[in-house]
């Protein structure tokens, strides 16, 4: 079996398009829509239970994917890893799209970027030789 490389261009890619939304929701926004934006918005914490479950659910389901596709599937680690990871990465925006339907939900950028570090660390584990 191949070594699988962190620095793949798949996985250069997939991480330019899991922080994409996030970017251009920032820098699309003005300042007074952003205010706008926080003040009708609950308190949504950097650190909070709901971050940390965000994180280890997307790393989790990255690397269920990862392995079911490698070990079950036995597709090339270099292939399965963006597959997994971007599974993971739509997984996450669609619960927050469900959220934002909810009554009294809203799609939460905080919650993107906890998906985003949980994806990034599977993506480190899947890389360990």
């Amino acid at each position: 079996m191949k070594k699988t490389t962190f620095f793949t261009p798949f996985v250069m890619i997939l991480l330019i398009v899991l922080f994409t939304p996030v970017l251009a929701v920032e820098y699309n926004s003005t300042i007074a829509s952003i205010d706008q934006f926080e003040k009708e918005q609950p308190k949504d914490k950097w650190i909070a239970i709901d971050k940390v479950q965000h994180f280890s659910y997307s790393c989790l389901v990255a690397l269920g994917i990862q392995y079911v596709l490698v070990n079950k599937m036995e597709m090339d680690e270099t292939y399965a890893m963006p597959v997994s990871l971007g599974l993971s990465f739509v997984a996450g925006v669609s619960k927050e799209i469900q959220d934002s339907k909810s009554k009294n939900g809203f799609f939460s950028r905080k919650d993107l970027v906890a998906n985003g570090l949980g994806i990034i660390f599977a993506s480190l584990i899947i890389s360990i030789p």
